[in-house]
């Protein structure tokens, strides 16, 4: 029975905490939210307060963000799906090819590209970079 109760303290305690945690990580995103509905001046004035009916704006800021400029927000949206549909087909067909590739053909091509791709995910980045640049000031480039 002690072994019950002790598990449901710590996993309350538990749950405080993550909760706490979540609480915190999640504040810049509401106080962004909270912003957007402020005009410019109050928001440079005092970044943490509510909007107040001096300060609220309303959903003018929102409909200014979608008309603004010679570029609509709405084309943007556009733009940023057709590439992110199209990059994401093409990874996955070039990866699938790739894969393909790696487990049907033995060859010293394949087993070398196959090597390359798991040293990059062994390795990290930072590890190589470090190198690179290093390397580079050495020679003066």
């Amino acid at each position: 029975m002690k072994k019950v109760q002790r598990y449901s303290v710590g996993s309350t305690i538990l749950t405080c905490v993550f909760s706490v945690l979540s609480l915190i990580w999640v504040f810049p995103i509401f106080e962004v939210v909270i912003n957007s509905f402020k005009s410019n001046n109050y928001v440079n004035l005092d970044a943490f307060a509510l909007p107040n009916a001096e300060s609220f704006v309303g959903w003018a800021n929102y409909i200014k963000g979608m008309t603004f400029g010679n570029y609509p927000f709405y084309k943007s949206v556009g733009y940023s799906l057709l590439i992110t549909v199209a990059s994401v087909f093409l990874i996955l067909l070039f990866c699938s090819m790739s894969a393909w590739y790696i487990a049907r053909v033995q060859s010293v091509g394949a087993k070398l590209f196959y090597y390359l791709c798991l040293f990059s995910m062994i390795v990290p980045f930072q590890m190589v970079m470090f190198t690179l640049t290093s390397t580079a000031d050495k020679l003066k480039l």
